[in-house]
This record gives structure tokens, sequence and C-alpha cells, in this order.
């Protein structure tokens, strides 16, 4: 017998047991002199261990203790729990306890805080009875706890729908065509889509192309499906890396999403609404690259938003509605999410300790934070794919914004003007202008087969369509930051004295800070300046005044409302 096969005869006491004891066995190897306990203790505490499910799970430091207590007491015994005294659930009669399962038997696929919920709301039990803990043992007595029982796939025809829009999103990677390399002429590289699908409409929200199927790429896609169609309630996902990392589980958390909800190792059936779309995909897209003339990711990428549009607007056989038509019958409860909230969701996250000089490095680059930041540890907030800009907090508050170190002959670079490409107002890099994606296809010669995905491109530009690139949020940020900073500037140069007003610094000093609300900041300054005429202070100290004033803390630099439009 294999040790696979003798783990799994276990029963759950002496799995748990063993399960216990991996971290009484790391305090005990460490075997930690006096004085050094608790700490031992709080620092295994701090840390994550595998339950014997397979799921995570946290220990007390305190619970470390007594688990250590029991074991050189009574050995591995000691960590196992302890049996029931009476066996079954007490505090339910039997006609109660035959209620719960029949709703379970009912519909399979409610959780147990459903059926608590369906109980209490139709008056069937007294609200509190059940307990979610009751529940289960009843569950688990009868044989029913769990999900149904696997049956071959050519049975396996259970079907369920989303009850509306944006109540469940999918998704999944499939493997593309393979493209011309443009880094490396003469060789190949493969694309991969990543996609998300409306659960109940059958829309697909968003879907794009890359090179790689990395973490950044899938957030990508899930962002401008957010900006685009709302905030959903719950996503539903496979047991891939990337889907199951922690920055996805943050970037959940963060906008009050369900917790991510995975498909069962080796039953990926629930997921079948996107392999269906993935399998529409391959057969009506894929299929057609054929004859098509793409050779670019940028040509795939747009016939690819052009087959989504005509999908989208074509009636589903499963539904009789057009999915766009579907999704927008419930547009009155669709939310959106800040787009500042939904920035820093997606924002990586990573701590540092400055040095004396205030000077850290992140993805091998340096940036430097100001002096008050020096020896200290921060969090480093920061998109992978734009590090010419990082954020940087402190106990959990916005401290400022650090760029790449660039050490000159002086302290501070002087910044081009306008006429030289430089950013008129908070310092930020020119954003590169953008320019007409090349035409994905080229006009089919007479007698040659049929482009059906050039036509739907050309179909699509001649309508209008066209999809706002992420670049495109980011010009938009840029524009708001750069007028906020401008309405700033303008009330300097209108409250201080020219002598003493160095345009430069404030310009500076806003990159790092900024942006600023308008409004506060001429209050502050009327609190601060005598009103009437022009203050001869130095403009740093005037600045330093701003920053410490409670009702100015920055403002977000989210685009325009443009991204909550409807498709």
């Amino acid at each position: 017998m294999r040790a696979d096969d003798r783990r799994d005869t276990l029963d759950p006491r002496t799995a748990w047991a063993l399960a216990r004891y991996e971290v009484v066995s790391q305090y005990r190897a460490a075997n930690p002199p006096r004085g050094r306990k608790e700490a031992l203790r709080r620092q295994l505490a701090a840390r994550f261990w595998d339950g014997p499910d397979g799921e995570k799970f946290e220990v007390a430091a305190e619970t470390i203790r007594t688990w250590v207590r029991r074991y050189e007491k009574k050995g591995l015994r000691g960590l196992m729990d302890e049996p029931r005294k009476v066996q079954g659930v007490q505090v339910l009669t039997p006609e109660q306890v035959e209620l719960v399962c029949n709703l379970k038997r009912e519909v399979p696929e409610r959780s147990i805080d459903r059926l608590i919920r369906i109980v209490e709301d139709m008056n069937k039990l007294p609200a509190g009875l059940l307990r979610r803990s009751t529940v289960h043992r009843v569950l688990q007595a009868h044989g029913i706890s769990g999900r149904p029982s696997p049956v071959p796939d050519a049975q396996d025809l259970d079907r369920f729908e989303a009850a509306f829009p944006n109540d469940l999103w999918q998704s999944d990677m499939l493997y593309g065509p393979w493209l011309p390399d443009p880094e490396q002429p003469g060789r190949v590289r493969r694309a991969y889509l990543y996609a998300y699908l409306d659960d109940h409409s059958r829309l697909c929200l968003h879907g794009r192309f890359f090179f790689n199927g990395s973490l950044p790429a899938l957030e990508l896609v899930f962002r401008r499906a957010l900006q685009k169609h709302g905030i959903c309630r719950r996503v539903y996902y496979d047991n891939g890396l990337v889907y199951r990392s922690d920055h996805m589980k943050l970037i959940v958390a963060t906008l009050d999403i369900h917790r991510i909800i995975l498909t069962q190792p080796g039953r990926p059936m629930g997921h079948g609404k996107i392999e269906a779309f993935n399998k529409l995909v391959r057969a009506s897209f894929l299929a057609e690259l054929k004859a098509s003339h793409i050779t670019t990711l940028d040509g795939l990428n747009e016939a690819f938003l052009a087959w989504v549009d005509q999908y989208n607007r074509t009636v589903h056989s499963e539904t009789g509605q057009a999915p766009l038509d579907r999704w927008r019958t419930a547009v009155d409860r669709i939310r959106y999410a800040d787009e500042e909230v939904l920035r820093q969701a997606f924002l990586f996250r990573e701590s540092r300790t400055a040095d004396k000089t205030g000077v850290f490095s992140l993805l091998g680059i340096r940036y430097q934070v100001g002096p008050q930041l020096a020896r200290r540890k921060v969090e480093i907030r920061f998109d992978p794919e734009e590090v010419h800009e990082v954020e940087i907090w402190h106990n959990g508050a916005f401290a400022q914004r650090a760029r790449p170190l660039d050490i000159h002959a002086h302290r501070r670079p002087r910044l081009r003007s306008d006429s030289e490409g430089g950013a008129a107002a908070g310092g930020a890099p020119p954003q590169p202008v953008p320019t007409a994606t090349p035409s994905a296809t080229t006009p089919d010669a007479p007698g040659r087969g049929a482009d059906w995905l050039g036509h739907l491109v050309e179909q699509r530009r001649q309508q209008g369509f066209v999809e706002p690139s992420p670049r495109q949020f980011v010009e938009q940020a840029h524009a708001r930051r750069l007028e906020a900073d401008r309405i700033i500037l303008d009330l300097l140069r209108q409250r201080l004295d020219p002598e003493v007003l160095d345009e430069q610094e404030v310009l500076r000093w806003l990159a790092q800070y900024g942006p600023l609300d308008g409004e506060a900041a001429r209050r502050a300054l009327d609190r601060r300046l005598a009103p009437g005429q022009r203050a001869d202070l130095h403009v740093r100290f005037v600045l330093e005044a701003l920053r410490e004033h409670p009702a100015l803390e920055p403002v977000s630099s989210s685009p325009t409302d443009a991204a909550e439009e409807l498709p």
C-alpha cells in the first residue's frame, strides 16, 4: 500500500492531530530558551498551516502553548479532539432534522448558510435555533453534506444558472494561435486568451490575448471587465495558480466581492459555461484565423473584440436572448467601483526598509523617499507594468510617491518645459501619443476566400465601436491629475508673493504628495494667511502647512465616468 493510500484511511481525529503536530514539532525543534518562548509562539501563530483537507488554517499563540503541553503529557493522543459524549444532534427534534434533510435533498447545491436563511425566512423554524455546526452534523450524519456524488461524464447533465446579471462571473484561460514573435524575428510565440463571462446572461465581459499567462495579464482583463460592467457578486475559477494567488484574493476582498469559488480538482463541470464559450471561440473565431491575414497580437485582439461584439448581440440558443440584452435587464442593480478604489485594489504590495539616505530597491530599480521615512519600514504599492512611479505607504496611510532615483551633479534636476516635451504640472512623465492600431487584415482580392474576421473588424470600425485601451484610462487619470495640480498652482499664485513662489518647487511637491482638493486647500490657506494680501512666506512652509491640514488628504485622480458607460 502506498503512503498516499494510507493517508486516505486516517480518521478525521487522527488527521487533525497530525496537522497540529506540524505546529508543535516546529516549536519543540527550536527549543526556545526562557524569555523567547512567547515570541516563538507568536511567530508560529502568524503563519498559515495546511489542514488535513488541504485548506489553510491559523492558530493562536495561546493555543500553541496548550497543544505543546498536551503533546508532552499524552503524546499524539493529546492532540486529538475529544469524542462527543453523546452522539448525534440533541438540540433538534426528529421532525426538524427531517425538514433540514428534505430541503437539502430538494436542491443539493444549497449551502448551509442558505438552508438556515430559507428555514428562518419562511418561518419553518424559530430564528436562531439552527447553528452552522448543527446543520453540518445533521447533513453529515445523513450522507448529504457535500456536493452531489460524482457521476460519469455522459450522465453529468445537471445545470445551474446565476440568478441575475453580475451575480456570478466565470473565467478561464484558452490556448490561442501561434504568432510571429515581435522580439525575435523568424520565431513564433503562443498567444493565450483570458476571458470573463457573466453566468446569467452569457455576456462576454472582456477578453484579451497575451503572449504569456501570468498574473498581471489576468488582472488586466479582470480590471477592464470591472470598469466596463461594474462589480460582480461572486467569481468562479478553476484551480490555476493565477486564480488562487494571494493578490487575486486581496483584489476580491478589497472590492467587497464574495470569496473566490474554485472548481473541484478533476471535476470542472461547474465551469461549463466558460468552457462552452471557449469551445465556441475555437470553432468560430480561431478556426477563422486560417482565412485571415492576422500576424500581430494587436490585430488578433482587435479581431477578437469585433467577434465578441457580434457574439454579445446574437441570440443565445440556451437563453433565447442576446447576451447583451439579457445583461441589460437588470442594469439598475449594477454597481460600479470608484476608479481610485479599483486602482488601489490592483496595486501589488511589497515591504521595504529605506536606508539612511531614504533609498530602497524594488524590481532591481532604486527609489528614494523623503528623509522622514529614512530607516523606516514602508509598504510599496505599485503596478508592475508602470514602475516609473510607486506609492509609499507608512503605518497604513499614504505618505508620498517615489520615482526611480536619478543621480545628477545637482540635487534638483531641471524640469523640462512644455516645449521640450515635459509635463506641465504634477511632474508626471509625458504619455506616448496613441497611434492607430495597425489594420488586423488586408482586403481580400477577387476570387479569394472570405476573411470573415476582417469583415467584422471593418464593420466595427465603421459603426464606431472603439474599445478604450488601458492606456486611455491612464491618460484620463493623468489629465485629471494635471488639472488638480493646476488649481493648486493658480491658488498659490493668488495668495503668495511672486518673489517667494517657486512654481517648479510646487510642481515637484505635488508630484510627491498630490493631488489635493482645491476647495479644501483654499480654506486651509484662508486660515493660515491674512485675507486680502499676498504673503511673503517661503513656499515650502506653505506647502508643508497644506500637507499637515487634516482635511487635505490626497484626492482621487481617477478618470472620468466613461468606464461606466454600457458597451
